[in-house]
């Protein structure tokens, strides 16, 4: 057959040059909205009580009398 009369397709490639690193700079950007979120919280009083007594059940359990902040 000539070539002439096979029909031709191109695949048109896309490029995904750059993809990689924009969804490394996606979870960059939602990591550090987490971090803030978290440093929010961890800084109320409602938490700063919480993880006190949270270190207060662990220093207990394991035998040590618990520290007062």
């Amino acid at each position: 057959m000539s070539k002439m009369l096979v029909p031709t397709t191109r695949r048109r490639v896309r490029n995904e040059r750059g993809a990689i690193t924009a969804e490394y700079g996606v979870t960059m950007v939602a990591a550090c909205g987490l971090g803030g979120i978290l440093i929010g919280l961890l800084k109320s009083d409602a938490m700063l009580a919480v993880l006190k007594a949270i270190i207060n059940w662990a220093l207990q359990s394991a035998g040590i009398e618990g520290v007062q902040f």
